[in-house]
C-alpha cells in the first residue's frame, strides 16, 4: 500500500483531468445501469396492463402504446450511445494519464540512474537498469488504469446496482452479495503467492535482457575464439529459467481466476435458484424480473474487476518495488549543504593520506599521499590493478575517498559544489567515446552552445579536422553514418577536440594513446602537449614517449604510492620507473 501512495505523487499534476475522468465514469455507470430500463417499461406497459413508472411523470398517461414503444426504443438507442461516448471518452482519457505517469517515472528514473555513483553502476547489471527503465516502470501506468480507475468504475458500479436491486427485492440482492467475502478471501490466499512469484519472474527477464547486453558487447570476442554455441547454450539455459518462472507465476493467476470461476458459478446457481421461485410466486413482475436478471449480470462484472484489480496490482507491485529500489538508491556524491563554489581555479591537486574500497575490507588505494602545482603535469604509473585508474576517478568526485581527503587548491573537494568542480575539469578517457548526434554535437559535448567556428578551431587544434571534411556530412555527420568507419585514433581526436572547446583548467586524461598504433599515437601525443601547456594534468600512462615529457611521475603498486618525483629523479633511484625506462632502452 505504502509504494501505491507515493505512485500517486506521478500523476498530481494530472489532477483536473482525473476529476474530469471520474466525473465521465459517474455519468457512465449512470447511463449503464438505466439500460434494461425501457425494455421493463416496454414489457410491462406496453405489453401489460401495469401503468409506466410514476418517475417518469404524469405526462405519461396522455402517450398511447404506440408512442411509449417508439420513446422507449429512443431511450435505448440514446442511452447505449451515452454509455459508449462517456466510455470511449473516460477511457482515452485514463489511457492519456497513465502514459503520463509512465512518462514522468520513466524521466525520473534516468535522471537518478546518471547521478547515482559509479559504485552503484558497477554493482547493477546494466542489462537489469535497461530492464528497469523499459518495463518495470509500466507498473505504474498500470497502476492507474488498471488500478485506481478500475477500482473507482467498479466500486461506484457494484454500489448503485446494489441499492437498485436492494429496492427491488432484497433476498435476491442478499443472495448476490453473499458471493464477496468469498472473493475478497481468494484475493488474500493468492495475491501474496503471486506477487512473489511475479518479482522472480521479472528479475529471470531481466537477466536474460542483461545477458543479450554483455553478448552483444563481447561479440568480437566470441566469434574470435568460436564460442557461439557455448554462448548459445548459456543463453538457452536462462530463457528456459525465466520460462520456468513465468510459467510458475501464470500458473497461479490460473488457480487464482479458477476460484474466482468457482466463486462466481455459485452464486449464479444460488441466484437462479432462489429467483425461480421468486417468479413462480409472482412475487416479481416479468419487467422487474428482466432488470433484476441485467443487473445480476451486470453486477458479477464490477466484482470480477474487483478480483482483477487484486491479481493486477499483486503482479505490478513487483515492478514499482524495482524501480523504487534504484530511486531510493543511498546518494554516495552529493553536495554538502554548505557546499562553496569554484571560482579562480589555480589547479593544485593534492592527496592526503587517501584511502579508498569498493568492498569493504578489499582497500584499493592505501594512504596515498602527493601534491601537484598549478599547471603541473603528472604521469602515473603502476602495474595492472595499483589503482591508478582508481585515484583518477577520485578528482572529478566519481567517488569519494573512503577516508583522507582530495584536495583543489587546499579546499576539499566534499566542501565545493559538484557541477562547478567538474565544470574546471576536461576528461579524456581510454575508450573513446562518441554519443548519438552529430560530430559537431560530440565536440561540443561539454560546452553546449559553442560556435561552429570554435568547434572547428577545436577539431584544428586535436589534428581531427582533415578526417572530418573527409566525412559525408563533415560536421553535421551523423554519428551512425560516416562516424561509424572511423578509427580508434580518429574517435580519440574526436574526443580530444572536445576537452580542446571545453578549455579547463584541468585535464584528467587516463591511458589516452594505449590503443592507438605508432601513427595515431604520435599525432595524438602532440595534440595532447599542446593541450596540456598551462593545464594541471594527470594522466594514466604506460609509454615512455608520454611520460618524459610530463613534469612529475607517480608509482602506484597495491595501491600505495611508491615512487613520486621528476622523470629525472626516478630514472636513477632503481625502482619500478627506472626498470621500465631499462626495459624500453633494452629493446
Amino acid at each position: 500500500m505504502k509504494h501505491w501512495l507515493r505512485a500517486l505523487r506521478f500523476f498530481r499534476q494530472d489532477a483536473p483531468q482525473i476529476v474530469l475522468v471520474l466525473l465521465l465514469l459517474v455519468g457512465s455507470t449512470v447511463a449503464n445501469l438505466l439500460k434494461p430500463w425501457p425494455l421493463a417499461i416496454i414489457v410491462d406497459s406496453v405489453f401489460g396492463e401495469k401503468p409506466p413508472p410514476a418517475w417518469l411523470g404524469s405526462w405519461t398517461a396522455r402517450v398511447t402504446d404506440g408512442r411509449l414503444l417508439i420513446l422507449a426504443t429512443i431511450a435505448v438507442l440514446v442511452l447505449h450511445f451515452g454509455h459508449g461516448a462517456l466510455s470511449a471518452w473516460h477511457n482515452y482519457l485514463s489511457i492519456k494519464i497513465g502514459l503520463c505517469g509512465l512518462r514522468r517515472v520513466r524521466d525520473e528514473l534516468f535522471s537518478r540512474l546518471q547521478r547515482l555513483s559509479l559504485r552503484f553502476h558497477q554493482g547493477t547489471k546494466i542489462g537489469d537498469l535497461i530492464y528497469r527503465a523499459a518495463w518495470d516502470t509500466y507498473a505504474f501506468q498500470t497502476f492507474f488504469q488498471q488500478g485506481l480507475v478500475t477500482l473507482f468504475t467498479a466500486t461506484l458500479s457494484l454500489t448503485l446496482m446494489v441499492a437498485i436491486m436492494w429496492q427491488l427485492n432484497v433476498l435476491l440482492t442478499l443472495v448476490a452479495l453473499g458471493i464477496i467475502p468469498l472473493v475478497l478471501v481468494s484475493i488474500r490466499l493468492f495475491g501474496r503467492e503471486m506477487r512473489a512469484r511475479g518479482t522472480a519472474a521479472q528479475q529471470a527477464d531481466s537477466q536474460v535482457t542483461s545477458l543479450v547486453q554483455q553478448t552483444i558487447v563481447a561479440l568480437p570476442l566470441i566469434q574470435a575464439y568460436s564460442r557461439e554455441e557455448h554462448e548459445e547454450q548459456a543463453f538457452a539455459q536462462q530463457t528456459t529459467a525465466a520460462q520456468e518462472k513465468r510459467l510458475s507465476q501464470h500458473g497461479w493467476e490460473l488457480l487464482y481466476w479458477l476460484g474466482i470461476s468457482v466463486v462466481f458459478g455459485a452464486g449464479a446457481a444460488a441466484i437462479i435458484w432462489v429467483g425461480a421461485d421468486q417468479v413462480l410466486a409472482f412475487k416479481l413482475t416479468i419487467g422487474e424480473l428482466l432488470i433484476f436478471v441485467a443487473y445480476l449480470a451486470q453486477l458479477y462484472e464490477p466484482l470480477n474487476q474487483l478480483s482483477h484489480v487484486g491479481a493486477t496490482v499483486s503482479s505490478a507491485s513487483a515492478g514499482t518495488q524495482r524501480v523504487y529500489e534504484v530511486l531510493d538508491a543511498p546518494d554516495e556524491v552529493r553536495d554538502a549543504p554548505d557546499a562553496r563554489p569554484v571560482k579562480g581555479v589555480e589547479g593544485s591537486i593534492a592527496f592526503e593520506n587517501v584511502c579508498f574500497s569498493y568492498n569493504p575490507g578489499q582497500p584499493v588505494l592505501r594512504d596515498a599521499s602527493f601534491k601537484i602545482a598549478p599547471g603541473e603535469s603528472l604521469a602515473i604509473l603502476g602495474p595492472s590493478g595499483a589503482g591508478k585508474s582508481t585515484l583518477l576517478s577520485l578528482i572529478p568526485r566519481l567517488f569519494d575517498p573512503s577516508s583522507g581527503r582530495v584536495a583543489l587548491d587546499g579546499a576539499d573537494l566534499r566542501e565545493l559544489r559538484l557541477r562547478d568542480l567538474r565544470s574546471c575539469m576536461a576528461l579524456v578517457m581510454q575508450e573513446p567515446l562518441l554519443l548519438p548526434g552529430t560530430v559537431a554535437d560530440n565536440i561540443a559535448y561539454g560546452r553546449p552552445g559553442a560556435s561552429l567556428d570554435e568547434i572547428v578551431a577545436a577539431a584544428i587544434a586535436a589534428h581531427a579536422d582533415p578526417f572530418i571534411q573527409r566525412l559525408p556530412q563533415q560536421y553535421m555527420t551523423l554519428m551512425g553514418e560516416g562516424a561509424a568507419r572511423l578509427s580508434v585514433g580518429e574517435k580519440q581526436r574526436l574526443n580530444l577536440a572536445r576537452a580542446f572547446l571545453r578549455d579547463a583548467p584541468i585535464l584528467v586524461l587516463d591511458e589516452p594513446t594505449s590503443a592507438l598504433d605508432a601513427e595515431g599515437e604520435a599525432l595524438v601525443l602532440e595534440s595532447l602537449l599542446r593541450l596540456m601547456k598551462d593545464r594541471t594534468t594527470l594522466m594514466v600512462a604506460h609509454r615512455l614517449a608520454t611520460v618524459e615529457r610530463m613534469d612529475k611521475v607517480l608509482v602506484l603498486d597495491c595501491g600505495r604510492v611508491t615512487e613520486f618525483g621528476t622523470p629525472a629523479e626516478l630514472a636513477v633511484i632503481g625502482g619500478y620507473y627506472s626498470r621500465v625506462l631499462n626495459l624500453a632502452m633494452s629493446h
